[in-house]
């Protein structure tokens, strides 16, 4: 059983987890365009704390495993290209650690700090090209390698095309797909979307949109001969905060819970049911 519960095998499930073109338009209805609009002269920093809960049932017995990680990038634009704006990301700081029953592993990826790419996402956020992150390897510990653009490939949260005014409703689908060396991943997930108003944040008018989200997501890894597939249905919210002013989000919160089911079918079968409870908060730093 051990075998089946060895640390490195969960670790390696755990990684998961709007930059404007133009300046802010107000028509003389007042109804407000959101856009993304990054500075090109400094670089808007970001830090991204995300927080799982991991709690399985394996025959009768319960356990939690706890998984941490922090993000820090720094983000400027380079540029207009076909409409869609050219980003600058450069990674200042990653970590990931995992506390379970078994004892706590994990720390700073250090070959990760420092690590430069381009890449480019639509007015209202889509990103589009990754190419360049999908080269920068990163070394997980007990997970092995990964890449940059599995940490940015659903970084920037969408935004509304066309004007708004508070009280303006939308809703949204998407499928989010991934993969490393390690492990791969599809979502599928719907979010009804709301724009409240507007909210100082620290003397910045920001708009602020609530979300309900649901959907389905399928995690399949490979670790120590076995293969793991972690899957089933999600539900949770998100607040988001985005200044038109300055053409950036300042900050989004987004909470999940996921119940469903985790299959390893070699060399053994076995499934047994698990619930994740995850929290990630992004926001700028100074």
């Amino acid at each position: 059983m051990k075998n089946y519960l060895s640390l490195r095998s969960f670790f390696s499930l755990t990684i998961l987890l709007a930059l404007t073109l133009y300046p802010l338009a107000y028509s003389q209805s007042g109804a407000v365009k959101l856009v993304y609009n990054f500075p090109s002269d400094k670089a808007v920093k970001y830090q991204t704390v995300s927080k799982i809960v991991q709690t399985m049932d394996i025959m009768g017995q319960v356990m939690e495993v706890n998984v941490l990680s922090f993000l820090g990038c720094s983000i400027n634009s380079k540029g207009i290209v076909n409409k869609n704006l050219n980003l600058e990301v450069r990674i200042d700081s990653m970590y990931q650690s995992v506390d379970s029953p078994q004892g706590t592993a994990g720390g700073v990826l250090r070959d990760a700090m420092g690590k430069v790419f381009i890449m480019t996402i639509t007015p209202e956020g889509k990103e589009i090209d990754l190419s360049e992150a999908a080269k920068l390897t990163i070394n997980i510990e007990g997970s092995g390698p990964t890449d940059a653009s599995q940490s940015f490939n659903d970084y920037f949260p969408d935004l509304p095309a066309g004007s708004i005014k508070p009280g303006y409703t939308w809703s949204q689908t998407d499928t989010l797909k991934t993969k490393s060396a390690s492990n791969s991943m599809v979502m599928a997930i719907k979010s009804d979307n709301k724009f409240e108003g507007f909210e100082d944040v620290d003397g910045v008018k920001c708009a602020k949109i609530s979300s309900a989200l649901s959907g389905d997501r399928v995690v399949v890894t490979q670790s120590q001969g076995m293969d793991i597939t972690v899957k089933g249905p999600f539900n949770g919210t998100s607040i988001l905060l985005f200044s038109p002013e300055k053409g950036y989000f300042l900050k989004q919160t987004v909470t999940t819970k996921q119940t469903g089911t985790i299959d390893i079918t070699s060399p053994e079968n076995m499934s047994f049911p698990v619930v994740m409870d995850m929290i990630s908060v992004n926001e700028v730093v100074k």
